[in-house]
C-alpha cells in the first residue's frame, strides 16, 4: 500500500470501531453489507437534493469499508469468500455513489465540457478501471496499488465536496470531474507501471 494513502491515516479510527465490532459479534461480512447499503442511500439522498447529508454518508461507507477489513483481521476471519464480497460490494458502491449525481436537479443546470450526465458515465469507467487494472496486475503476480486516486482517496473528495455545498453549490460536482479524471489517470498510470514490472519480470517456467 502506498504511503500517501489516505486510509493511514484514519486507521487508529478504523481498528477501534472494528474492536468494538468484534465484541458485538458482528462479523466482516456485515460491515461489508452495511458500507454498501449506506452508499445507496448516499445516493438516493444526494437524488433528493440533499448533498451534505450525502457526504456524510459516502465518508461513513468509506470509513466502514475500511473497518470490515479490520474486523476480518482482528477475528482472524480472513477468507477469499469475504475477500471476493468485498470487492463486488465495493463495485456496487462506486456505482451507487457517482448515481446520485445523474438525477440530483440542481445538477441539470452544471456543464463543464459535458453535462453531469456524461461525467457520471465516464466517472464510472474510471473507477472500475482503477479497481480492475489492479486486480489484473495482482492476477499475474505485480502488485499496483499505486497512483493518487484509489477508491478512499475519492470517496474522501467526494464527501469533502459535497460538505462544502452550502457555501458553493458547484463544489460536489467539480469534485464528481476531479474524481473522474483522476480515476483515469490512476487507471492509465497502474498499467504504465505494470507493463513495466511486467518487461523485467522473468518468464515462468
Amino acid at each position: 500500500m502506498s504511503k500517501y494513502r489516505v486510509r493511514r491515516f484514519f486507521r487508529p479510527a478504523v481498528y477501534r470501531v472494528a474492536s468494538i465490532c468484534a465484541k458485538a459479534g458482528l462479523s466482516p461480512n456485515h460491515i461489508t453489507l452495511a458500507s454498501l447499503a449506506v452508499s445507496i442511500i448516499a445516493s438516493l439522498l444526494l437524488a433528493l437534493g440533499l448533498p451534505v447529508l450525502y457526504g456524510l454518508l459516502v465518508f461513513t461507507s468509506g470509513f466502514l469499508d475500511g473497518v470490515d477489513g479490520a474486523l476480518a483481521r482482528l477475528t482472524g476471519r480472513v477468507t477469499l469468500r469475504g475477500g471476493l464480497l468485498d470487492s463486488m460490494s465495493d463495485r456496487y458502491s462506486d456505482v451507487a455513489v457517482l448515481l446520485g449525481f445523474a438525477f440530483w436537479k440542481e445538477a441539470e443546470s452544471f456543464s463543464l465540457v459535458f453535462p453531469v450526465s456524461v461525467w457520471v458515465a465516464l466517472a464510472v469507467a474510471g473507477f472500475i478501471m482503477v479497481s480492475y487494472v489492479r486486480a489484473r496486475g495482482e492476477a499475474v503476480g505485480v502488485p499496483l496499488d499505486v497512483g493518487f486516486a484509489a477508491r478512499s482517496e475519492r470517496l474522501l473528495i467526494l464527501s469533502a465536496s459535497s460538505l462544502i455545498y452550502p457555501f458553493f453549490w458547484q463544489a460536489p460536482l467539480l469534485g464528481l470531474v476531479f474524481c473522474c479524471v483522476a480515476s483515469h489517470l490512476t487507471a492509465a498510470y497502474r498499467f504504465v507501471v505494470g507493463s513495466v514490472k511486467l518487461k523485467s519480470k522473468p518468464p515462468s517456467k
